[in-house]
């Protein structure tokens, strides 16, 4: 892998099992079939480079990419056939899920229901193998007024919900393929000031939706303009929230290079400069150029001052900040800090939130707002059943406030908080 080291981005204290990790990935991005580099190593610690793999979801990538070398887990014979039958099992069932998609997608067009599918299944598309890829869910989004017909078509299609309330988000699954379905009538339910201006901007998008290829079959989404800058935004509402990990990057990166005739990149940084987003692109693109061998062609990139320190913060956040809990807990500090503009975060705020803040996760609020007390207290409840289970000494509140407090100050230097409308 080319290193340009243009912004001083090696310079970033790695552990060897990130590095490893990121060859990997750029070797699966390029449709390499092994990372050479990895073997230039002297050691490798197997369990630990297993462990990072599976905070990232990239177990299958990684065990794909590097079981031809010759010294593939030796000291590890049962972790090795644990890693093959972990990424085996992955990559048929995420094939069953895809072509399950397709059956609903399919259906939903014959119906007249206008829809696009946003994110996994497009993002594995880009991929050589697209089954290594994982998805958790598939983003739906559909007008609201279009609501009733896709439930209906769904139910005959054998999906199951699997939530009661009513809200801008709904699940359903299917039982038999595993196949979770986010249906959104919204796809930011934040109160964040440019989440109102980019719903709208998606939901018009319905009226001009394109479709592309996916496993043999095809599913609507957005123009490539509109779908790239999802992608950036979604990452930039995980980031804020808890943080985001170096498979959303890739996704950005590989996306931009892929359709960078296709992305009309005014249009995409005018709405960014809404979203306060300008910057955090930047700061993707130059770490996916250093570290991913992105080929920046057709993207004008200014130099970023902090690129360094989002890496260590995507190399340490996991799948969506989801690698500790003080990360997950101490995103509600930072989120609130985002929608109101403050530089401190508020631990009576985060633990006491407001009913708006709280109705996406319990729906029920918006028809009983009596109910908030309640939600308080399960919230905390379960909180305190984390904290007794994990035992583990990353989740005091102390590092949960350092923590909201060194990523808010992260999130004013890149300008997604206001440096001007912070309080003190």
């Amino acid at each position: 892998m080319v290193l340009f080291d243009r912004w001083g981005l090696n310079a970033v204290p790695m552990k060897d099992e990130e590095r490893q990790l990121l060859y990997c990935l750029t070797a699966y991005r390029l449709g390499q079939k092994t990372a050479q580099q990895v073997g230039n190593f002297i050691t490798i610690d197997w369990p630990r480079l297993y462990r990072l793999a599976a905070v990232h979801k990239l177990g299958a990538v990684v065990y794909e990419t590097l079981r031809g070398l010759p010294g593939f887990c030796r000291e590890q014979p049962q972790l090795a056939a644990r890693w093959r039958r972990e990424t085996m099992i992955q990559a048929a069932s995420q094939l069953a899920k895809t072509q399950r998609l397709l059956r609903l997608t399919g259906a939903l067009e014959v119906a007249g229901v206008r829809y696009a599918v946003v994110k996994g299944a497009l993002c594995r598309e880009m991929y050589t193998r697209p089954e290594l890829r994982p998805s958790g869910d598939e983003d739906i989004l559909i007008a609201p007024e279009d609501f009733s017909k896709c439930s209906a078509v769904l139910i005959q299609n054998g999906m199951e919900r699997t939530d009661e309330e009513e809200g801008p988000v709904t699940h359903w699954l299917d039982r038999q393929t595993g196949l979770h379905v986010e249906l959104h009538t919204e796809l930011f339910s934040t109160k964040l000031a440019s989440d109102h201006l980019l719903n709208n901007c998606f939901s018009q998008q319905l009226n001009h939706t394109v479709s592309m290829p996916v496993s043999g079959g095809t599913v609507c989404t957005f123009q490539p303009t509109y779908h790239f800058l999802f992608l950036v935004c979604h990452a930039i509402k995980h980031f804020i929230a808890g943080g985001f990990g170096i498979r959303t990057l890739c996704d950005i990166v590989t996306y931009a290079e892929q359709h960078q005739e296709a992305i009309d990149q005014d249009a995409v940084y005018a709405w960014l400069e809404k979203a306060k987003g300008r910057v955090f692109l930047d700061q993707v693109l130059s770490i996916g150029q250093e570290f991913l061998s992105m080929n920046p062609k057709g993207w004008a990139m200014s130099a970023p001052a902090h690129a360094a320190e989002m890496l260590e913060d995507i190399l340490d956040a996991g799948i969506y900040g989801q690698s500790t809990m003080s990360r997950r807990h101490s995103g509600a500090l930072v989120l609130r800090a985002a929608e109101e503009g403050q530089t401190r975060p508020n631990v009576i705020r985060a633990a006491f939130p407001p009913k708006e803040q709280l109705v996406g996760r319990y729906p029920i609020l918006e028809k009983r707002p009596a109910l908030l007390p309640v939600m308080w207290i399960r919230r905390l409840g379960a909180y305190g059943l984390e904290l007794i289970k994990s035992q583990k000494s990353d989740n005091s509140l102390r590092d949960n406030l350092a923590l909201g407090k060194q990523r808010t100050e992260m999130m004013i230097r890149y300008g997604i908080i206001p440096r001007d409308k912070t309080k003190n």
